[in-house]
């Protein structure tokens, strides 16, 4: 492979269709309402005409430009129609190997492979679209760290397809651990699933295009019992688009977190899921960071939470730059897995909670607005009044759910913090991961001798902050002292 490559030609079609996806909504809508007038003066098909064919071109030349190969286990890369760039990736700079297969890569047999280096943020470093699967592995051997790479005769057998995935030509270390979701765990997942939110934000907005869109005979037939029914209609658009949405979210989860499975080979964990699109992920155990518990509301009262890990280099954008460690696990079976996997985060703890006289604190922040907006609703609508109570008390019951779950503690090498802002947040972190530790008191705190404390652990979009509010003051100090002493030790 020391020659330049190109891409597989379906690098085209993938690179077209991501271009196009960028564009997809504001073309939707200007056909829909668009006025389709022969004496327009701007026809707006023949503008995005234009510019799919724009994109087009551009796909076709991304892929001309585009070269790569390896060269003594190091990959170096260039690409650019007008501006050429060159990258050269290091092993000693990898941080992890991406390795999926979305619907068109698995109609070809192909997968792209995205390698993520040091101070690469939220941008991997490099990204093959599309090339074959044996010839992934092959870039994914020799950029891991601590392997020699392989010879020119056993990259040309993988190429020519002389080893199979069993009769590989390289070693890799022996699996040790593999865990496994279940069928049962992934429904419920499914069902539980906290994206039901943003998928009912997004329905909505759907939803209310309806008018615009239907011919009005028919909207005025089948809406217009409920519109003159008022409260009924509302409750009724309300029933419908939650359905909808937890619908949605039940689809998506499943073909997110289907053939959900971990394993681990030496010091490197492989994630791997997916149904429509497969990705395997591998991190290097030594690169996580923290290690986080979150438990939303739907999953908590039946004791399941969902395991993040917080790594230098390996997360997504649609998990905030974190990885999905374990969808699902009762909270019971936590200390196992992680025994088995990152036996460093699975230590005992204890937690201190926030005094009490931090509640009426975490009562005040979220009650405030809610209550100045129900007292201008009594005064200029009284009418809808009640919905300003009903919010309120909502809020109040979210406050005091913050106080309540609000914790801080350190055992030996390790700080933990529990939070919560709708989902219920435990936040492992080891002292030798963590870039800073913070404790802020503002003038209201220190009257009542509270501190709000975070620290900052490096992640794969540069820094990942966690913060915990209205601590003691003593306990935050005890926390700044834990962590300068430690560095004293480490120094000396």
């Amino acid at each position: 492979m020391n020659e330049f490559k190109r891409l597989h030609p379906a690098s085209i079609i993938l690179l077209f269709l991501q271009g196009l996806r960028g564009i997809l909504l504001p073309l939707i809508i200007t056909l829909f309402f668009s006025n389709r007038s022969e004496e327009q003066f701007i026809r707006f098909e023949y503008i995005w005409l234009g510019f799919i064919i724009i994109l087009f071109v551009s796909s076709l030349l991304s892929y001309i430009s585009f070269r790569y190969h390896l060269h003594d286990g190091e990959l170096f890369v260039q690409k650019g129609i007008f501006i050429k760039k060159k990258r050269y990736i290091q092993q000693s700079r990898v941080q992890s190997i991406d390795m999926t297969a979305g619907i068109i890569q698995r109609i070809f047999g192909l997968v792209k492979l995205t390698v993520e280096t040091a101070g690469s943020g939220g941008e991997p470093e490099v990204q093959l679209n599309a090339i074959k699967k044996s010839e992934a592995k092959v870039i994914s051997e020799a950029l891991k760290r601590n392997r020699p790479p392989i010879s020119r005769v056993e990259e040309q057998q993988v190429e020519h397809g002389e080893f199979t995935h069993e009769d590989k030509p390289y070693s890799e270390p022996q699996q040790e651990k593999t865990w496994i979701l279940s069928t049962k765990h992934l429904v419920v997942a499914a069902l539980t699933s906290s994206g039901i939110g943003l998928t009912i934000s997004m329905v909505g907005a759907l939803f209310s295009q309806f008018e615009q869109v239907i011919p009005e005979s028919i909207y005025e037939r089948t809406f217009g019992f409920f519109v003159g029914s008022g409260m009924l209609f509302v409750l009724a658009i309300i029933v419908f688009v939650f359905i909808i949405s937890w619908i949605i979210s039940i689809i998506n989860t499943i073909l997110k977190y289907g053939k959900f499975s971990v394993e681990k080979h030496g010091d490197e964990l492989i994630i791997k899921r997916g149904l429509l699109e497969t990705r395997q992920l591998t991190i290097k155990q030594h690169r996580i960071t923290a290690v986080r518990f979150v438990s939303n509301i739907f999953r908590q009262p039946f004791g399941y939470t969902t395991v993040y890990v917080e790594s230098a280099g390996g997360g997504t954008g649609e998990e905030q730059g974190s990885t999905v460690f374990l969808p699902l696990i009762k909270k019971r079976d936590v200390e196992t897995i992680l025994a088995e996997f990152i036996p460093e985060y699975a230590k005992p703890y204890t937690l201190h909670s926030v005094p009490k006289r931090a509640s009426m604190r975490y009562l005040r922040r979220n009650a405030l607005i809610p209550v100045s907006a129900t007292a201008l609703a009594f005064y200029f609508y009284p009418d809808f009044a009640f919905y300003g109570l009903f919010l309120t008390g909502m809020m109040l019951l979210i406050g005091y759910a913050q106080y309540h779950d609000a914790a801080s503690g350190s055992y030996e090498d390790t700080i933990y913090l529990r939070y919560r802002k709708l989902s219920q947040v435990i936040v492992v972190a080891k002292h030798n991961k963590i870039q800073s530790i913070e404790r802020q008191v503002n003038y209201f705190q220190e009257r009542k001798d509270l501190a709000s404390l975070k620290f900052a652990v490096q992640s794969s979009f540069s820094w990942k902050i966690f913060q915990v509010n209205d601590v003691d003051l003593t306990k935050a100090n005890e926390q700044l002292y834990w962590y300068s002493c430690k560095n004293q030790h480490k120094s000396s």
